[in-house]
């Protein structure tokens, strides 16, 4: 991809708190809601973690989803591209197991 994941990168940001310009690409009007259903935090990790160290699984494979052609290359690429949105879709039952 060229790119490192981090805050530059990352598609899983409350999409009302989101300040980057330019925005990168992300899951549609993505928002991580609080526990009160009230209020929206900036991230499902933290507003003060740095991004560089996330490890949020989600995040990461939907930055993989979002920038879809940018990781296929070869034809393994696409084949582990399906797997991470498969696996994606099941882990939020998107999809039945």
């Amino acid at each position: 991809l060229g790119r490192t994941f981090g805050w530059r990168e990352c598609p899983s940001v409350t999409e009302e708190l989101d300040t980057r310009s330019p925005q990168p690409k992300r899951l549609i009007h993505f928002a991580r809601w609080a526990s009160d259903l009230k209020t929206v935090h900036r991230c499902c990790t933290s507003a003060t973690r740095d991004c560089s160290t996330c490890k949020d699984g989600a995040a990461h494979m939907s930055w993989i989803m979002v920038n879809k052609r940018a990781h296929i290359r070869t034809t393994r690429d696409l084949q582990n591209w399906i797997e991470v949105y498969e696996m994606f879709a099941k882990l939020y039952r998107l999809i039945p197991w």
